[in-house]
């Protein structure tokens, strides 16, 4: 590699670990040596949305918004958690002594702030995530904007503090291989989602983006779990759909067929990610686990769910029958909240 700092050069990177420059510890620009792919876990997954995971390993050479010792919000950062594809993620202090805590900040991308699409959706992240105060839901403590002193940047920088939920997400849960999940744990994990959510449709809200890598985990031995990015969320009262001008505002593999079809969304839009969440975690992948957008999509809207009985000989008949009633195209088929979702996948499967 050639590090740009201090122009010195070292081998390329090679393995799953990225080279970095000895001398400044910049990392290898070209990254590491693609690894052979993994088509015992990943074989018609989708890729893209692997990386939607928002406490990934940071690494990818994207300068860092924040560094160890500065203050924003009045809170010191410790350091960064990881990074998702618009923002940054800090474990930062506020307070000192006995009173001190840990708590996550979350730092929007400069290029997403730029866009009023961008600042719309955290600005409503953050509004959402305020107003509800339920432990199934990642409390969003206060927000702003703020230029760090001493910061190299130009503009400031828009900001959340939040309740820190450092042990992954709901997506580490997925069975690997042939192995089976504790599914004890994937429906303790539901039921605290698909309480938060309830919470969040009684204040006549739909979160819009519900998947594995949006329900944050605590660290053991916590065993809390909490929905998080309410950037998509509307208002039911609310006309604009989700969808629009042909774009999906989500992600696909769990996008219920009235957001793809940009008609108005409900808490049973909700109810529909769930139950696609649900999916993913016992049996290790997505409903249509299709390599095409375009054919995922169809599949959503043609209201065929799978048989996960069948993908895992261990999943009874009977949750494939709740999968159905859940995955149904009319929202006015499926279970009457989350909670109800999750209290029919616990009767097959227990």
């Amino acid at each position: 590699m050639s590090c740009a700092p201090c122009a010195s050069r070292s081998p390329p990177s090679r393995g799953p670990r990225r080279t970095r420059c000895p001398t400044t510890g910049t990392p290898d620009p070209a990254g590491p040596a693609a690894p052979p792919p993994d088509t015992q876990h990943t074989a018609g997954v989708i890729p893209w949305d692997r990386e939607a995971e928002l406490l990934a390993l940071a690494g990818d050479g994207r300068r860092d918004l924040l560094v160890p010792g500065q203050v924003i919000g009045g809170r010191l950062v410790l350091g960064l958690l990881g990074r998702g594809g618009s923002a940054q993620v800090y474990r930062v202090l506020r307070g000192a002594g006995r009173s001190a805590r840990e708590e996550a900040l979350k730092v929007l991308e400069p290029s997403a702030a730029a866009t009023g699409a961008g600042r719309r959706r955290f600005h409503r992240e953050c509004e959402v995530a305020t107003e509800v105060r339920h432990p199934g839901v990642v409390a969003v403590l206060t927000h702003g904007e703020e230029l760090p002193r001493g910061s190299a940047l130009e503009e400031p920088l828009l900001w959340a503090a939040m309740e820190l939920l450092d042990g992954g997400t709901s997506a580490a849960l997925r069975p690997r291989g042939r192995g089976r999940p504790d599914v004890d744990r994937i429906l303790d994990v539901l039921a605290q989602a698909a309480a938060g959510l309830d919470a969040v449709h009684a204040l006549d809200v739909v979160h819009g983006d519900v998947k594995p890598t949006n329900v944050l985990l605590a660290a053991p031995p916590d065993r809390r779990a909490a929905v998080t990015d309410f950037g998509l969320a509307r208002s039911l009262d609310e006309s604009r759909p989700l969808a629009r001008h042909g774009r999906v505002a989500g992600s696909l593999p769990y996008a219920a067929p009235e957001l793809l079809q940009a008609q108005r969304v409900t808490p049973a839009t909700d109810v529909y990610s769930l139950a696609c969440t649900a999916v993913e975690l016992l049996s290790g992948e997505p409903p249509y686990p299709f390599s095409t957008t375009f054919a995922v999509a169809r599949a959503h809207v043609a209201g065929r769910p799978p048989k996960l009985s069948r993908r895992r000989r261990w999943l009874p008949v009977a949750l494939d029958r709740v999968v159905a009633r859940a995955l149904a195209v009319d929202p006015a088929e499926r279970p009457p909240s989350c909670t109800a979702l999750v209290e029919e996948l616990t009767a097959a499967l227990v």
